[in-house]
Protein backbone atom coordinates (compact mmCIF):
# COMPACT_ATOMS: atom_id res chain seq x y z
CA UNK A 1 0.00 0.00 0.00
CA UNK A 2 1.88 3.31 -1.50
CA UNK A 3 1.28 6.62 -1.73
CA UNK A 4 3.35 7.93 -4.58
CA UNK A 5 4.14 11.19 -6.03
CA UNK A 6 6.87 12.89 -8.02
CA UNK A 7 9.15 13.23 -5.55
CA UNK A 8 8.37 10.89 -2.41
CA UNK A 9 6.91 8.11 -1.31
CA UNK A 10 5.23 6.67 1.57
CA UNK A 11 5.11 2.74 1.57
CA UNK A 12 3.09 0.54 4.37
CA UNK A 13 4.87 -2.70 5.35
CA UNK A 14 2.75 -4.87 7.26
CA UNK A 15 5.43 -7.31 7.97
CA UNK A 16 7.15 -4.55 10.64
CA UNK A 17 3.92 -2.26 10.78
CA UNK A 18 5.74 0.46 9.20
CA UNK A 19 5.31 3.13 7.06
CA UNK A 20 8.67 3.91 4.88
CA UNK A 21 8.99 7.28 4.12
CA UNK A 22 11.60 7.98 0.97
CA UNK A 23 12.88 10.73 -1.47
CA UNK A 24 11.61 14.14 -0.77
CA UNK A 25 8.53 15.32 1.26
CA UNK A 26 8.09 18.52 0.31
CA UNK A 27 4.30 18.62 -0.01
CA UNK A 28 2.81 21.86 -2.43
CA UNK A 29 -0.47 22.60 -2.20
CA UNK A 30 -3.28 21.91 0.46
CA UNK A 31 -4.14 18.78 -1.63
CA UNK A 32 -0.89 17.20 -0.89
CA UNK A 33 -0.41 17.96 2.48
CA UNK A 34 -4.23 16.12 2.53
CA UNK A 35 -3.36 13.38 1.00
CA UNK A 36 -0.50 12.57 3.07
CA UNK A 37 -2.71 13.09 6.01
CA UNK A 38 -5.44 10.91 5.04
CA UNK A 39 -2.81 8.12 4.04
CA UNK A 40 -1.19 8.27 7.29
CA UNK A 41 -4.77 8.34 9.01
CA UNK A 42 -5.93 5.03 6.95
CA UNK A 43 -3.10 3.07 8.05
CA UNK A 44 -3.30 3.89 11.78
CA UNK A 45 -6.99 2.99 11.71
CA UNK A 46 -5.87 -0.29 10.17
CA UNK A 47 -3.58 -1.60 12.90
CA UNK A 48 -3.00 -2.07 16.40
CA UNK A 49 -0.29 -2.28 18.99
CA UNK A 50 3.35 -0.42 17.53
CA UNK A 51 2.84 1.80 14.48
CA UNK A 52 6.70 2.68 13.17
CA UNK A 53 7.71 5.72 11.58
CA UNK A 54 10.95 5.02 9.32
CA UNK A 55 12.68 7.85 7.41
CA UNK A 56 15.81 6.52 6.92
CA UNK A 57 15.47 6.94 3.08
CA UNK A 58 14.01 10.57 3.45
CA UNK A 59 16.65 12.95 2.15
CA UNK A 60 14.56 16.08 3.01
CA UNK A 61 12.08 17.71 4.71
CA UNK A 62 10.18 20.68 4.01
CA UNK A 63 7.80 22.87 6.61
CA UNK A 64 4.51 21.51 5.08
CA UNK A 65 5.86 17.83 5.39
CA UNK A 66 6.51 18.95 8.76
CA UNK A 67 2.81 19.94 9.26
CA UNK A 68 1.22 17.18 8.09
CA UNK A 69 3.56 14.88 10.39
CA UNK A 70 2.92 16.93 13.18
CA UNK A 71 -0.94 16.70 12.16
CA UNK A 72 -0.89 13.19 12.24
CA UNK A 73 0.93 13.07 15.37
CA UNK A 74 -1.85 14.95 16.90
CA UNK A 75 -4.19 12.47 15.54
CA UNK A 76 -2.90 9.65 16.85
CA UNK A 77 -2.44 11.59 20.19
CA UNK A 78 -6.75 11.96 20.59
CA UNK A 79 -6.86 8.40 19.55
CA UNK A 80 -4.64 7.20 21.92
CA UNK A 81 -4.65 3.76 20.18
CA UNK A 82 -1.89 2.88 19.17
CA UNK A 83 2.05 3.00 20.26
CA UNK A 84 3.96 5.74 17.53
CA UNK A 85 7.51 5.17 16.97
CA UNK A 86 9.72 7.13 15.03
CA UNK A 87 12.72 6.24 13.48
CA UNK A 88 15.81 8.34 12.17
CA UNK A 89 19.29 7.91 11.10
CA UNK A 90 22.32 9.92 11.57
CA UNK A 91 23.24 10.12 8.38
CA UNK A 92 20.60 12.74 7.92
CA UNK A 93 21.64 15.83 9.23
CA UNK A 94 18.26 17.29 9.76
CA UNK A 95 16.38 13.83 10.90
CA UNK A 96 17.90 14.50 14.18
CA UNK A 97 17.35 18.46 14.46
CA UNK A 98 13.90 17.70 13.04
CA UNK A 99 11.76 14.75 14.43
CA UNK A 100 12.64 14.60 18.02
CA UNK A 101 10.11 18.11 17.95
CA UNK A 102 7.25 15.63 17.13
CA UNK A 103 7.44 14.40 20.65
CA UNK A 104 6.05 17.92 21.58
CA UNK A 105 2.75 16.81 20.30
CA UNK A 106 2.85 13.86 21.79
CA UNK A 107 4.91 12.88 24.89
CA UNK A 108 4.17 9.10 24.18
CA UNK A 109 6.24 9.23 20.54
CA UNK A 110 9.43 7.02 20.55
CA UNK A 111 11.85 8.44 19.00
CA UNK A 112 15.20 6.40 17.98
CA UNK A 113 18.41 6.71 15.86
CA UNK A 114 18.75 3.44 14.57
CA UNK A 115 22.53 3.54 13.27
CA UNK A 116 24.15 5.01 16.07
CA UNK A 117 25.09 1.46 17.08
CA UNK A 118 24.01 -0.47 14.86
CA UNK A 119 27.10 -2.43 14.99
CA UNK A 120 29.49 -3.55 17.60
CA UNK A 121 32.85 -1.99 16.71
CA UNK A 122 31.20 1.36 15.60
CA UNK A 123 32.67 3.34 18.11
CA UNK A 124 36.51 2.02 17.15
CA UNK A 125 35.95 1.93 13.24
CA UNK A 126 34.84 4.91 12.86
CA UNK A 127 36.80 6.99 15.06
CA UNK A 128 39.88 9.58 13.30
CA UNK A 129 42.30 7.22 14.75
CA UNK A 130 41.80 4.33 12.51
CA UNK A 131 42.26 6.30 9.53
CA UNK A 132 46.04 5.62 9.80
CA UNK A 133 45.45 1.69 9.75
CA UNK A 134 43.10 2.20 6.77
CA UNK A 135 46.21 4.07 4.79
CA UNK A 136 48.61 1.79 5.63
CA UNK A 137 46.55 -1.37 4.35
CA UNK A 138 45.95 0.62 1.37
CA UNK A 139 49.68 1.37 0.85
CA UNK A 140 50.50 -2.24 0.55
CA UNK A 141 47.29 -3.80 -0.96
CA UNK A 142 46.66 -1.08 -3.96
CA UNK A 143 50.11 -2.14 -5.86
CA UNK A 144 48.49 -6.13 -6.49
CA UNK A 145 44.25 -5.09 -5.70
CA UNK A 146 44.61 -2.93 -8.85
CA UNK A 147 45.56 -5.71 -11.46
CA UNK A 148 42.41 -7.73 -9.55
CA UNK A 149 39.99 -5.09 -10.33
CA UNK A 150 40.74 -5.17 -13.96
CA UNK A 151 40.43 -8.88 -13.83
CA UNK A 152 37.15 -8.63 -12.32
CA UNK A 153 35.61 -5.79 -14.44
CA UNK A 154 36.33 -2.20 -13.82
CA UNK A 155 36.96 0.15 -16.81
CA UNK A 156 37.59 2.77 -17.84
CA UNK A 157 34.57 5.89 -18.28
CA UNK A 158 32.33 3.27 -16.15
CA UNK A 159 29.86 4.92 -13.00
CA UNK A 160 31.21 3.47 -10.23
CA UNK A 161 30.19 3.03 -6.40
CA UNK A 162 32.85 2.38 -3.47
CA UNK A 163 30.30 1.32 -0.52
CA UNK A 164 31.93 1.60 3.08
CA UNK A 165 34.73 3.18 1.06
CA UNK A 166 36.72 4.34 4.33
CA UNK A 167 39.02 7.37 4.34
CA UNK A 168 38.53 7.36 0.50
CA UNK A 169 42.09 6.37 -0.55
CA UNK A 170 41.16 3.56 -2.67
CA UNK A 171 38.14 5.68 -4.94
CA UNK A 172 40.52 8.38 -5.45
CA UNK A 173 43.25 5.66 -6.92
CA UNK A 174 40.38 4.43 -8.98
CA UNK A 175 39.87 7.98 -10.50
CA UNK A 176 43.29 8.17 -11.36
CA UNK A 177 43.92 4.81 -12.51
CA UNK A 178 40.96 3.56 -14.40
CA UNK A 179 39.45 7.22 -15.23
CA UNK A 180 35.79 6.25 -14.65
CA UNK A 181 32.98 8.79 -15.47
CA UNK A 182 31.93 9.11 -11.87
CA UNK A 183 33.27 7.48 -8.79
CA UNK A 184 30.83 7.90 -5.54
CA UNK A 185 32.05 6.82 -2.12
CA UNK A 186 30.08 6.31 0.72
CA UNK A 187 30.65 5.43 5.00
CA UNK A 188 28.90 6.01 7.49
CA UNK A 189 32.04 7.80 9.98
CA UNK A 190 31.87 11.12 9.72
CA UNK A 191 35.99 11.54 10.37
CA UNK A 192 36.18 9.09 6.97
CA UNK A 193 34.36 11.16 4.65
CA UNK A 194 35.85 14.61 5.88
CA UNK A 195 39.39 13.03 5.82
CA UNK A 196 38.37 11.63 2.02
CA UNK A 197 37.17 15.17 0.98
CA UNK A 198 40.26 16.97 1.97
CA UNK A 199 42.32 14.27 0.03
CA UNK A 200 39.96 14.52 -2.90
CA UNK A 201 40.70 18.45 -3.03
CA UNK A 202 44.48 18.27 -2.71
CA UNK A 203 44.34 16.26 -5.44
CA UNK A 204 42.35 17.84 -7.47
CA UNK A 205 39.76 15.29 -8.94
CA UNK A 206 36.94 16.44 -9.95
CA UNK A 207 34.88 12.85 -11.31
CA UNK A 208 34.88 11.91 -7.03
CA UNK A 209 32.15 12.64 -4.67
CA UNK A 210 31.95 11.56 -1.08
CA UNK A 211 29.24 11.16 1.10
CA UNK A 212 27.42 9.67 4.59
CA UNK A 213 25.51 6.86 4.37
CA UNK A 214 24.60 3.82 5.77
CA UNK A 215 24.94 1.02 3.90
CA UNK A 216 21.90 -1.01 4.64
CA UNK A 217 19.71 1.64 3.49
CA UNK A 218 21.57 3.82 0.81
CA UNK A 219 20.01 6.97 -0.47
CA UNK A 220 21.51 6.15 -4.22
CA UNK A 221 18.18 4.95 -7.00
CA UNK A 222 18.40 1.39 -8.24
CA UNK A 223 20.44 0.47 -11.36
CA UNK A 224 22.90 3.51 -11.08
CA UNK A 225 25.90 1.75 -11.24
CA UNK A 226 28.08 -0.43 -13.78
CA UNK A 227 30.57 -1.10 -10.63
CA UNK A 228 29.72 -1.61 -6.86
CA UNK A 229 32.63 -2.17 -4.82
CA UNK A 230 32.74 -3.13 -0.80
CA UNK A 231 36.38 -3.84 0.11
CA UNK A 232 37.02 -5.17 3.75
CA UNK A 233 33.73 -4.28 5.24
CA UNK A 234 31.44 -6.61 4.77
CA UNK A 235 33.36 -8.72 7.33
CA UNK A 236 32.78 -5.91 10.68
CA UNK A 237 29.26 -6.42 10.18
CA UNK A 238 26.75 -9.09 12.34
CA UNK A 239 24.66 -8.83 8.74
CA UNK A 240 26.47 -8.70 5.97
CA UNK A 241 24.18 -9.94 4.08
CA UNK A 242 22.14 -6.59 4.62
CA UNK A 243 24.79 -4.54 2.68
CA UNK A 244 25.08 -6.99 -0.19
CA UNK A 245 21.62 -7.04 -1.23
CA UNK A 246 21.72 -2.84 -0.82
CA UNK A 247 25.14 -3.61 -3.67
CA UNK A 248 22.76 -5.57 -5.97
CA UNK A 249 20.32 -2.88 -5.77
CA UNK A 250 22.17 -0.34 -6.63
CA UNK A 251 23.91 -2.22 -9.47
CA UNK A 252 22.23 -1.89 -13.22
CA UNK A 253 21.32 -5.03 -14.44
CA UNK A 254 24.86 -6.47 -16.14
CA UNK A 255 27.03 -4.41 -13.80
CA UNK A 256 29.23 -6.35 -11.07
CA UNK A 257 29.18 -6.63 -7.08
CA UNK A 258 33.06 -6.61 -6.34
CA UNK A 259 33.73 -7.25 -2.65
CA UNK A 260 36.64 -8.67 -0.83
CA UNK A 261 37.34 -9.65 2.92
CA UNK A 262 40.22 -10.45 4.99
CA UNK A 263 40.05 -14.78 6.03
CA UNK A 264 42.72 -15.01 9.25
CA UNK A 265 43.22 -18.96 8.48
CA UNK A 266 45.25 -17.42 5.26
CA UNK A 267 48.04 -16.10 7.64
CA UNK A 268 50.76 -17.67 8.19
CA UNK A 269 54.54 -16.79 9.03
CA UNK A 270 57.96 -18.39 9.72
CA UNK A 271 60.08 -19.05 11.67
CA UNK A 272 58.07 -17.94 14.51
CA UNK A 273 55.00 -20.13 12.95
CA UNK A 274 52.88 -21.41 16.23
CA UNK A 275 53.27 -17.75 17.88
CA UNK A 276 51.37 -16.52 14.94
CA UNK A 277 49.19 -18.46 14.42
CA UNK A 278 47.85 -18.82 17.96
CA UNK A 279 47.50 -15.24 17.93
CA UNK A 280 45.42 -14.76 14.24
CA UNK A 281 43.22 -17.56 15.74
CA UNK A 282 42.72 -15.69 19.18
CA UNK A 283 42.04 -11.98 17.36
CA UNK A 284 39.83 -14.02 15.15
CA UNK A 285 37.98 -15.04 18.44
CA UNK A 286 38.16 -11.77 19.71
CA UNK A 287 36.62 -10.19 16.41
CA UNK A 288 33.92 -12.11 16.76
CA UNK A 289 33.28 -10.98 19.87
CA UNK A 290 32.89 -7.40 18.88
CA UNK A 291 30.46 -8.16 16.12
CA UNK A 292 33.41 -9.05 13.31
CA UNK A 293 34.10 -11.93 11.13
CA UNK A 294 37.48 -11.93 10.26
CA UNK A 295 37.53 -15.61 8.55
CA UNK A 296 34.80 -14.10 5.87
CA UNK A 297 36.94 -14.82 3.19
CA UNK A 298 36.66 -18.07 2.28
CA UNK A 299 32.42 -17.36 2.76
CA UNK A 300 32.03 -14.63 0.09
CA UNK A 301 31.46 -16.71 -2.66
CA UNK A 302 28.31 -18.73 -0.97
CA UNK A 303 27.12 -15.61 -0.36
CA UNK A 304 27.11 -13.78 -3.68
CA UNK A 305 25.81 -17.17 -4.59
CA UNK A 306 23.22 -17.15 -2.87
CA UNK A 307 22.22 -13.47 -3.95
CA UNK A 308 21.77 -15.07 -7.34
CA UNK A 309 24.54 -13.44 -9.12
CA UNK A 310 26.05 -14.58 -12.21
CA UNK A 311 29.52 -15.37 -13.57
CA UNK A 312 30.73 -15.36 -10.31
CA UNK A 313 34.89 -15.18 -10.10
CA UNK A 314 37.27 -15.12 -7.11
CA UNK A 315 41.11 -13.75 -6.72
CA UNK A 316 43.47 -14.41 -3.94
CA UNK A 317 45.19 -11.63 -3.16
CA UNK A 318 47.98 -13.27 -0.88
CA UNK A 319 50.30 -10.21 0.43
CA UNK A 320 53.51 -11.67 1.52
CA UNK A 321 57.45 -10.66 2.00
CA UNK A 322 58.18 -11.16 -1.15
CA UNK A 323 55.92 -9.35 -2.62
CA UNK A 324 55.43 -6.28 -0.55
CA UNK A 325 57.83 -3.41 0.76
CA UNK A 326 58.54 -5.32 4.15
CA UNK A 327 58.86 -1.76 6.09
CA UNK A 328 55.28 -0.77 4.83
CA UNK A 329 54.21 -4.25 5.89
CA UNK A 330 55.59 -3.96 9.11
CA UNK A 331 53.69 -0.82 9.44
CA UNK A 332 50.56 -2.64 8.78
CA UNK A 333 51.15 -5.05 11.28
CA UNK A 334 51.95 -2.54 14.02
CA UNK A 335 49.06 -0.79 13.20
CA UNK A 336 47.24 -4.16 13.69
CA UNK A 337 48.91 -5.03 16.94
CA UNK A 338 48.23 -1.42 18.70
CA UNK A 339 44.18 -1.96 17.38
CA UNK A 340 44.31 -5.71 18.68
CA UNK A 341 45.95 -5.79 21.77
CA UNK A 342 44.77 -2.36 22.98
CA UNK A 343 41.79 -0.82 21.58
CA UNK A 344 39.94 -4.46 21.45
CA UNK A 345 42.23 -5.68 24.29
CA UNK A 346 40.44 -2.78 26.54
CA UNK A 347 37.02 -2.87 25.00
CA UNK A 348 36.94 -6.80 25.50
CA UNK A 349 38.78 -6.23 28.97
CA UNK A 350 41.31 -9.58 28.61
CA UNK A 351 43.12 -9.65 31.38
CA UNK A 352 47.06 -9.07 31.15
CA UNK A 353 48.09 -12.49 29.95
CA UNK A 354 45.53 -12.93 27.02
CA UNK A 355 47.14 -9.69 25.80
CA UNK A 356 51.10 -10.70 25.98
CA UNK A 357 49.82 -13.57 24.53
CA UNK A 358 48.53 -11.53 21.40
CA UNK A 359 51.29 -9.47 21.36
CA UNK A 360 53.88 -11.60 21.08
CA UNK A 361 52.40 -13.13 17.74
CA UNK A 362 52.32 -10.18 16.29
CA UNK A 363 55.91 -9.31 17.79
CA UNK A 364 56.90 -12.61 16.01
CA UNK A 365 55.46 -11.56 12.83
CA UNK A 366 57.41 -8.46 12.90
CA UNK A 367 60.47 -10.61 13.31
CA UNK A 368 60.03 -12.56 10.07
CA UNK A 369 58.96 -9.46 8.09
CA UNK A 370 62.63 -7.55 9.05
CA UNK A 371 64.41 -10.55 8.73
CA UNK A 372 66.02 -11.22 5.45
CA UNK A 373 65.19 -15.13 5.99
CA UNK A 374 61.88 -14.50 7.00
CA UNK A 375 58.46 -15.08 5.67
CA UNK A 376 54.46 -14.11 6.49
CA UNK A 377 51.50 -13.46 4.61
CA UNK A 378 48.10 -11.67 4.91
CA UNK A 379 45.75 -13.29 3.07
CA UNK A 380 42.54 -11.56 1.14
CA UNK A 381 40.17 -13.37 -0.95
CA UNK A 382 38.10 -11.46 -3.93
CA UNK A 383 34.93 -12.52 -5.41
CA UNK A 384 32.54 -10.62 -8.03
CA UNK A 385 29.66 -11.38 -9.17
CA UNK A 386 27.14 -10.23 -12.22
CA UNK A 387 23.87 -9.06 -11.72
CA UNK A 388 21.42 -10.70 -14.11
CA UNK A 389 20.04 -8.85 -16.88
CA UNK A 390 16.22 -9.51 -15.61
Amino acid sequence: MKHTTATYTLNYDPLDQQINFEGMLRPVTTDELTGILDYLKQIHDQVEGILRLNFQRLRYINAAGIKALSLFIDYARNKDALSIKVIASSVIAWSERVLPNLRAVWDKVEFSIYDKNFYKSQGIIEDSEFIPLLRNQTRILWPLEKDVLKNHGLKTGMRVADICCGCGDVPLLISREFKPSYILGVDHSEAAVAYARTMQEDFNIHNAEFQRGDATTLMINDNSFDFVLCRLSLQIFSEPGLILKELVRIARPGGRIYVICEDYDLIVGYPESASIHETYQRAAVYGDQMGMDLRSGKKLFSMLAQARLEEIQTDHIMLDTTNANREAFAQVIESWKDFSVNTIGTDLNLDQADQNTLLSGYEAQLRAIRSETGFTTWGIVACSGRKPMA
